[in-house]
């Protein structure tokens, strides 16, 4: 399920969704670069760029692909994955080695492993699943989907790629649920009945970051790996992900009119644009 029909009454703010790490997070290298997606601006060939984490220097990503969604990058900034024409796609950083993994034009939600060695993706059947980036040995991590649930749609993964936390939905509830990168040890970690989606986790583990419909508003919360604690961290926002330990989401300037893309601390304080004030910008979903 893709959730730009979700963002028409929204055009209002945020995403959450990958990549932040378990246990010690010292243990793992940092991401370097943070890939999103950006409208085209004069001398740009391509809607999708990176920001280099330690300078904030924005640069486009190299690639003869179009329609880009879901963009993310391994730690080290070497791939690139993202959704386009309905498959998940890899390239490396300097736009050779493209790579379409599946070719059923049905797939949506796209998410690079850290480490850079699998890709995870949901399908239209409401499976989570992930292969490979050399398109080998792919792998249903949901072949029975949780009690209640009809519909897994999007996933974060650990810094050091050894967690999964999914976001799914049945016709009553929203859940979230971790389990390890094989797909076994599923856990509950929250029910709701509002719509819940792009999941992150938090670098120690201890919390999971996710968007939800608050007040009919979409939020970026986080709640506690054991379910309890749940608080509202950024208030009317519909996409952000963790990486490190900063909080990145997309929010719609009210004084620009245009969506941007911004940092903040875990807790939300101390939020920054990072983008120019001149393209749209988000996390996510082509503009």
């Amino acid at each position: 399920m893709k959730i730009q029909s979700l963002l028409v009454p929204f055009l209002a703010i945020l995403a959450l969704g990958t990549a932040t790490g378990c246990g010690d997070s010292h243990s793992v290298p940092p991401f370097t670069n943070l890939a999103f997606l950006s409208s085209p601006s004069a001398g740009q060939a391509t809607q999708l760029v990176s920001v280099k984490l330690a300078d904030a220097t924005v640069a486009a990503i190299p690639s003869t692909n179009i329609n880009f969604y879901y963009p993310s990058s391994s730690a080290d900034f070497k791939l690139v994955a993202y959704e386009s024409q309905g498959d998940p796609w890899v390239q490396n950083a300097d736009g050779t080695g493209l790579l379409r993994l599946t070719n059923t034009g049905t797939n949506n939600f796209v998410r690079l492993f850290p480490n850079g060695k699998k890709v995870l993706y949901t399908d239209s059947g409401g499976h989570v699943l992930t292969i490979h980036v050399d398109g080998t040995a792919g792998t249903d991590l949901t072949p029975t989907l949780p009690t209640g649930i009809t519909d897994c749609y999007s996933a974060g993964i650990s810094a050091d790629s050894s967690q999964i936390v999914i976001v799914c939905e049945g016709a009553s509830i929203f859940g979230i649920y971790t389990m390890k990168q094989d797909g076994t040890g599923l856990k509950t970690v929250l029910s709701r009945t509002t719509w819940t989606d792009t999941p992150s986790f938090s670098p120690d583990g201890s919390k999971i970051y996710f968007v939800a419909t608050v007040s009919g508003v979409l939020t970026v919360e986080s709640v506690k790996i054991d379910g309890s604690g749940e608080t509202v961290v950024i208030p009317a926002s519909y996409e952000a992900i963790v990486l490190n330990s900063t909080l990145y989401y997309t929010f719609s300037d009210p004084v620009l009119n245009k969506t941007q893309v911004y940092k903040s601390k875990l807790d939300g304080t101390n939020p920054t644009s990072i983008s120019n004030g001149i393209s749209l910008d988000s996390l996510s979903l082509s503009n």
